[in-house]
C-alpha cells in the first residue's frame, strides 16, 4: 500500500509492532519462558513503542477532529494496550508468574490496532488532511525528537530529499 511519505515512518514502526506481536503470540502457544519474552517486550515498550503511541497521539491524531470515530478508536486501543502493558510490567515487579493468556491478549490486541491504523486511520488522513498539514506534522515531530532526545519516528528518507529540492 503507497502510504504519503510524512507518515512512512510511523508504518515502519508498525512493521516491528507486528514482529513483537508475533513474537508474543507465539511464546504464548509454545515457550516455556514467557518471562524473558515478557521482559523483552517491556523493553521494546519502554525504547520504542511508547514514544510512537504518544506521537500519534499528540502528532498525528489532530489532523483529524476530536469526533471522528478513527480518532477516538485509536485512543481507545491506545489505551487498552497500555492497560495490558501495565498488568505484564506489574506481574514482572511483584515476579508474579506470567501468563500465556496475557501474552497472547496483547499480541493480539497489537496486532489488531496496527492493522486499524494501516486500514483505516491512516487512510482517513491521507484523505482528509492537507500536504501544508502533513508536513507540518513532520516538522513537529523531528522538533520534538531534537528537544527531548527520544527516539522515534523521523522524517522519511524520501520527504527529507524533497524538502531540500523544493
Amino acid at each position: 500500500m503507497k502510504r504519503h511519505p510524512c507518515l512512512q515512518p510511523f508504518s515502519r514502526d508498525h512493521h516491528q509492532a507486528l514482529v513483537q506481536a508475533r513474537i508474543l503470540i507465539l511464546a504464548s502457544a509454545e515457550s516455556d519462558d514467557l518471562t524473558k519474552i515478557a521482559a523483552n517486550f517491556a523493553r521494546y515498550w519502554q525504547n520504542d513503542l511508547e514514544t510512537h503511541f504518544s506521537q500519534e497521539e499528540q502528532f498525528v491524531l489532530p489532523l483529524l477532529s476530536p469526533d471522528n470515530a478513527d480518532r477516538q478508536e485509536t485512543l481507545r486501543q491506545h489505551a487498552v494496550i497500555r492497560q495490558l502493558i501495565d498488568e505484564l510490567r506489574s506481574r514482572m515487579t511483584s515476579q508474579e508468574r506470567i501468563e500465556a493468556g496475557l501474552l497472547q491478549t496483547l499480541g493480539d490486541a497489537l496486532r489488531h490496532h496496527i492493522r486499524f491504523e494501516e486500514n483505516d486511520l491512516f487512510p482517513a488522513i491521507e484523505a482528509s488532511a492537507t500536504e501544508a498539514k502533513l508536513r507540518r506534522m513532520n516538522e513537529l515531530i523531528e522538533s520534538e525528537r531534537s528537544r527531548t532526545g527520544r527516539s522515534g519516528c523521523e522524517l522519511s528518507p524520501k520527504l527529507r530529499t524533497m524538502e531540500v529540492r523544493e
